[in-house]
């Protein structure tokens, strides 16, 4: 899958750039809100929130006044959070994301955005108290979703908030007969700045 996406990104980000009327490149900050939602049959249950961080690159490239596309690389951290026996226990799914979002201009300064995502996974800790444990020979090394948004931007300075849904199973190895799914999802909230345009 993530020779695919790679390939589909650089011939898109390519024959984007090729009849481009405009090109950005700049930095973006923010943070996730993060849940994890654990799913068995037609029952689902969802975590507490847990705020992480997002830190990031931005590629825009107008096509039109109107249409675009915007390719990212964003260090992202997801996961979630429960009290379990009065104690808290946190999960942190720690990515390096690769959105590439279809970008339309509603206005000269507001924008909705949406399109997939991919996510290489870095690190998986599970805390308890003073507690750590890596658990990321447990999660999958791939997380792929789709990603939805506003955005604003003000001269060099943009603004926006997205909402990601995992489509991938964390879970790496279900047991057999278990029909047993954990997937991540995040409201995310960022600021940005353009360090080159065209």
């Amino acid at each position: 899958m993530k020779k695919i996406y790679f390939s589909l990104l650089i011939s898109a980000v390519a024959s984007s750039v090729a009849f481009s009327q405009s090109l950005s490149f700049g930095v973006r900050g923010g943070i996730n809100i993060a849940k994890e939602t654990a799913s068995s049959g037609s029952t689902s249950v969802s975590s507490d929130s847990r705020v992480g961080l997002m830190l990031g690159t931005y590629l825009t490239v107008m096509t039109s006044d109107k249409f675009g596309i915007q390719p990212e690389l964003v260090y992202s951290s997801f996961g979630g959070s429960a009290s379990i026996s009065g104690q808290t226990v946190s999960d942190s799914f720690n990515y390096l994301s690769v959105p590439v979002l279809l970008r339309y201009n509603l206005s000269e300064n507001f924008n909705i955005h949406a399109g997939p995502q991919l996510g290489i996974l870095l690190s998986a800790t599970s805390s308890a108290g003073s507690n750590s444990v890596d658990i990321k020979d447990q999660v999958n090394g791939v997380d792929f979703g789709g990603a939805f948004g506003l955005g604003a931007d003000f001269g060099s300075f943009n603004a926006g908030a997205r909402y990601y849904l995992g489509f991938s199973n964390l879970i790496k190895n279900v047991p057999q007969g278990l029909d047993l799914k954990q997937t991540n999802s995040a409201i995310q909230l960022f600021v940005g700045y353009t360090l080159f345009k065209k």
